[in-house]
């Protein structure tokens, strides 16, 4: 399940009136945090040393795989985490739900950095960091360390795939791609169709094959119906020019 798609308690009071501007000199961290811990307080989440892991587990994330990953790592590492730690993650969430961008990257350098590497934390904020922070330098070896602890996950490979796609680097996307769409699990059908949508994308510009790239469109429009690019992709695919994607 994407973060996107999972239900989520209703939020009140996240936006107030007025905030600096995340692109000005004037971002005021500590306030940032500050809104965070109201959200925390308006949903009733308590934290003590007997529930902490509980309050984690409950709120950052309701996909089971993530939250059996997210388990062993506080297992793993429970001497070195503990409440702190965990009203740290929540407020990450917070930052999340509401897509604060700026709050996302601010509160990982500052504060989750700090802390043993969570490769589930680094998975969502190397995604953060390279699409909304512009560095795909620094994100890329975020993901390929997220790769190698969390083998069975389809987000960091789509990840680096459209990392390669974007620079042009179709031959180097493509095993990506695949290496996704093998991971995807039932309940991931917008990873999914972006997998799938993005792989016909690259597929087609390699070697021209449309009957293959119509497959994969239309199996990402199952897998989301209201997908435009991948209409639109489509009906361009089954015309008779030449189709360019991009």
């Amino acid at each position: 399940m994407s973060r996107k798609s999972k239900k989520r308690p209703r939020r009140r009071g996240a936006r107030p009136r007025r905030r600096p501007s995340p692109t000005s000199s004037a971002f005021d961290y500590q306030w940032v945090i500050d809104q965070a811990d109201k959200v925390l307080a308006e949903n009733d989440i308590k934290f003590a040393a007997d529930n902490w892991q509980q309050v984690a587990l409950d709120w950052f994330t309701a996909n089971e795989r993530d939250r059996n990953e997210l388990a062993r790592f506080m297992a793993t590492y429970e001497g070195r985490l503990g409440v702190t730690w965990a009203r740290d993650l929540l407020r990450l969430e917070v930052f999340f739900r509401v897509n604060d961008h700026t709050a996302i990257i601010t509160h990982y350098d500052r504060t989750m950095a700090r802390y043993p590497r969570s490769p589930l934390v680094e998975m969502w904020v190397a995604e953060q960091i390279a699409r909304h922070g512009g560095d795909w330098w620094r994100a890329r070896p975020m993901l390929l360390h997220v790769v190698e602890q969390l083998p069975n996950h389809a987000r960091p490979r789509y990840e680096l795939g459209f990392m390669h796609y974007l620079l042009g680097d179709f031959t180097g996307a493509l095993p990506w791609f695949d290496e996704a769409a093998v991971q995807l699990t039932d309940d991931e059908d917008n990873i999914g169709a972006r997998v799938l949508y993005n792989r016909s994308l690259v597929r087609y510009a390699l070697d021209g094959d449309r009957k293959t790239a119509i497959a994969d469109v239309k199996a990402a429009l199952r897998l989301k119906p209201d997908y435009p690019q991948a209409r639109e992709s489509l009906r361009a695919l089954r015309g008779r020019g030449r189709w360019v994607p991009w």
